[in-house]
């Protein structure tokens, strides 16, 4: 199970929605996120996405 949550983008600069798996601490792409982090963004963090859309076509 997946969720998305708002935090610092990889790059340091801007938020944006990372994907944060259950079983993990931090998000897909190894961001650390701060829990509680709030914020308004429409940006996705692209590693986050990608690693997410691998593991979408590697499941059955």
């Amino acid at each position: 199970m997946y969720e998305m949550r708002i935090g610092v983008a990889h790059t340091g600069t801007g938020l944006v929605w990372h994907v944060v798996a259950h079983d993990r601490p931090g998000s897909l792409c190894g961001q650390p996120l701060e829990p509680g982090e709030h914020g308004e963004t429409d940006r996705h963090c692209l590693p986050c996405m990608a690693t997410f859309q691998r593991s979408m076509q590697n499941t059955p």
